[in-house]
């Protein structure tokens, strides 16, 4: 029996007599061999890409969970800040009115 070699093709075997039937057998068998390594090459590189696929897609929801909470966090500081101006605010304007109130009562009572 030979060996498998690329360039030996199984149509230019004559399968006439025992020796070239077996040599056609041991090149079939050897192409099949080489057939399974490139499937199992080929499925183990595919497992790594649904791997990394897998390890985007739970980075890229991570991240917009994250997004989200820098946002959520962030609004809620600049409207409980806005809030709180808006009273002192108010709270000044009422004082303001008061003083001025108060300075009219005086010059009232002064005439």
């Amino acid at each position: 029996a030979g060996t498998y070699s690329p360039n030996v093709n199984l149509s230019n075997v004559d399968v006439t007599n025992q020796n070239s039937a077996g040599l056609a057998i041991t090149i079939a068998n050897s192409a099949l061999s080489a057939l399974d390594k490139i499937r199992a090459s080929l499925g183990s590189v595919e497992n790594q890409i649904n791997a990394t696929v897998q390890n985007i897609q739970v980075a890229q929801t991570n991240i917009t969970q994250a997004e989200s909470s820098i946002t959520n966090t962030n609004f809620g500081t600049t409207t409980s800040k806005f809030s709180t101006l808006q009273v002192l605010a108010q709270a000044g304007t009422y004082a303001l009115a008061q003083a001025n109130a108060t300075q009219q009562l005086v010059l009232r009572l002064m005439q």
